[in-house]
């Protein structure tokens, strides 16, 4: 297992990080019709070893080589994450995502996926594509799900391989990313559908919540929030000022037990997007078609 001292040219030259480019770029190409062409699969284990596999060497080779890791939310405590999803529109660009778009990577949405050793990390983005937006991405997200079931599924051969060239980093503990993520897993077992009943006026938390409920004005907000809709654009959609979205969102803060943007988009993430896409054959002959 390497360390970080050993990210030298032999790393970057036998790593499978960076010889299986070729073999993953040919694998996303139905991608490109939601107009997606940047992936990286990132691996992080109990042990703090990873994996990782990437269409962009470029650009992940720059991520390790200046060190841009010990700004990334999704590297500190990793283990915290739970199973959701994270629009990219909720963190901060500098540096990580500022320093990607230089390479053309913008407009991505990563897919969390915790097991009982390691979480998964799947990261998709647009290049040089300015058309993908947070709403494309949520519209889109059951089948980006699918993609990531399939993608491990005829992937397997290539991950383990990759697993037998583990790496290892070293994460500093201090303050520079905690602020940005989740203090405790957070796994939102409400009924998101009973946003469509128009009789509700309060939607009911379990126990995991603080707080007993959100009001119905609240769970609106958060499911134009977790579409990708913007502070501003949701109160134009709600018919309200851009104040009483403030305020519902700073009430949603407290009921959700967040402190950030990013922590209540990854909790409403979860809340709402809690659904697991498992692969029926009849799925994977979708996906197999689209291959082609």
């Amino acid at each position: 297992m390497a360390d970080s001292k050993l990210l030298d040219g032999k790393f970057y030259e036998t790593n499978p990080l960076f010889t299986s480019t070729s073999a993953i770029t040919e694998f996303i190409k139905p991608l490109k019709k939601l107009n997606l062409s940047y992936f990286t699969f990132d691996r992080h284990y109990i042990d703090n070893s990873r994996i990782s596999l990437t269409t962009s060497v470029d650009w992940i080779r720059h991520y390790w080589e200046y060190k841009l890791y010990e700004n990334s939310i999704f590297e500190k405590d990793h283990l915290k994450f739970s199973g959701g999803h994270v629009l990219w529109s909720w963190l901060s660009r500098e540096p990580v995502y500022s320093t990607a778009s230089l390479y053309g990577i913008d407009h991505g949405i990563t897919i969390t996926e915790k097991h009982e050793n390691y979480c998964d990390f799947l990261n998709f983005g647009s290049v040089n594509d300015d058309s993908v937006t947070s709403e494309h991405l949520i519209k889109n997200l059951p089948f980006l799900y699918q993609f990531t079931a399939f993608f491990k599924y005829r992937m397997k051969d290539l991950i383990s391989d990759a697993e037998n060239h583990k790496f290892h980093v070293a994460i500093p503990q201090g303050d520079n990313t905690s602020r940005n993520e989740p203090d405790a897993e957070i796994d939102g077992k409400i009924f998101f559908q009973s946003m469509d009943q128009k009789s509700a006026s309060r939607i009911y938390l379990n126990d995991d919540f603080e707080s007993s409920y959100l009001t119905k004005k609240e769970f609106e907000l958060a499911s134009l929030l977790i579409r990708g809709f913007s502070s501003s654009a949701a109160a134009a959609k709600l018919g309200v000022s851009n104040d009483a979205v403030n305020k519902h969102v700073k009430n949603l803060k407290r009921k959700l037990n967040c402190s950030t943007l990013c922590e209540l988009g990854f909790a409403m993430s979860k809340i709402g997007g809690g659904i697991t896409y498992h692969l029926s054959n009849r799925d994977r002959n979708t996906i197999v078609d689209g291959l082609d």
